[in-house]
């Protein structure tokens, strides 16, 4: 069972990545290269930290803008 579940979870964890690389790109207004972070992985529950902690600050940056 743990080998089938695996891919799924590294599946989540690389689209969790992509994410969190547009999230950072959006905060810092500078563009990323894919190919140079394409290899690189991070922990899964890393990855879901930091999507709230990044998702968290566009919410206000973007709430700020709009206020």
């Amino acid at each position: 069972m743990t080998l089938e579940i695996k891919p799924t979870w590294n599946a989540v964890n690389r689209v969790l990545t992509i994410i969190n690389l547009i999230l950072f790109m959006v905060l810092n207004g500078q563009g990323f290269d894919y190919k140079k972070v394409k290899g690189k992985t991070v922990p899964l529950y890393l990855n879901l930290v930091l999507l709230f902690v990044l998702g968290f600050a566009v919410f206000v940056t973007l709430y700020g803008l709009l206020k």
